[in-house]
């Protein structure tokens, strides 16, 4: 049984990573921030009109979706004169295992 140190020690070890993994989940758990996420891994700096254009939806749902991405620390914007784009935060170790588990999937 656990003493009372190594239970708050677990606790708070835990706590910061559930809700980032939460976050990450619930990001990609919707299907079209799915694709978004794999648009942008195939593709350098998309911005958020191509994003509306590729997936049919208005650049605000588009924008939307990727600050969920953005927020889950899965992407980061980018400002090229006035267009906003986004890439995938590759050095990101969550990111990088995300990587790993589609590249196993889709082989």
């Amino acid at each position: 049984m656990l003493n009372k140190d190594q239970v708050e020690k677990l606790q708070r070890e835990s706590a910061g990573d559930d809700k980032l993994l939460s976050m990450v989940f619930d990001a990609l758990g919707d299907p079209g921030r799915l694709q978004i996420f794999k648009i942008l891994l195939e593709n350098e700096n998309v911005c958020v009109s191509d994003v509306a254009n590729i997936l049919g939806i208005s650049v605000p749902a588009a924008s939307k979706q990727l600050t969920i991405l953005e927020i889950s620390g899965l992407v980061e914007k980018i400002r090229k004169g006035q267009a906003t784009c986004s890439k995938v935060l590759e050095e990101n170790p969550t990111t990088k295992s995300i990587i790993k588990v589609l590249k196993m999937v889709e082989a």
